[in-house]
């Protein structure tokens, strides 16, 4: 409950509530719950049909917040995104496909492969380009940082908290796997 200073005029939140909403907070990252950036955002149209198309090209759990802000800047870049992604999704759904090898080369090239490279790169490196002014939109959700937080630990970046590598033995990297 917040509170008037009859002093200065000035509404301060009680200690309890402050404390509470840390709590929660604290809470929702030990759980892992992530929120998507904007409930409005998650409600337009051309957001469901871009995440139905990364799944499609990338197979991995994709994250719908990632989703979210990786589609705001497509969107800035390319002013035809939404049918672009229809486009590639007819092919997809003609193709009856299930993983992105069932259409991939269907797709005509120029600006709708150009696309799907793009997407599939976003979701790998967390950018969408390698310029010096390219935004990063996910750092530990980026699948390339996902494939190696198991095997490779930075020892400056503690897993379980900073300056903690102490306790997590890092796992060497020899053997290398065989593919």
């Amino acid at each position: 409950m917040s509170q008037m200073n009859p002093k200065d005029g000035v509404q301060s939140q009680s200690r309890r509530n402050f404390l509470r909403a840390g709590a929660i907070l604290g809470a929702d990252s030990l759980l892992g719950v992530s929120l998507p950036v904007s409930a409005a955002l998650a409600n337009e149209p051309g957001v469901a049909s871009f995440m139905k198309l990364s799944r499609l090209l990338v197979n991995h759990h994709l994250d719908e917040g990632v989703g979210q802000r990786m589609w705001v800047l497509l969107k800035d870049k390319h002013s035809n995104l939404n049918q672009n992604v229809a486009d590639i999704l007819k092919i997809a759904t003609q193709k009856q496909a299930k993983i992105v090898e069932d259409f991939f080369a269907d797709i005509p090239v120029g600006e709708l492969q150009d696309l799907a490279y793009q997407i599939i790169f976003g979701w790998y490196a967390g950018c969408l380009d390698t310029s010096a002014q390219a935004e990063s939109f996910a750092f530990e959700q980026a699948l390339t940082f996902q494939n190696t937080a198991d095997v490779i630990t930075i020892p400056s970046y503690g897993v379980s908290g900073p300056n903690d590598w102490a306790d997590r033995p890092n796992v060497p990297v020899l053997p290398l796997r065989k593919f």
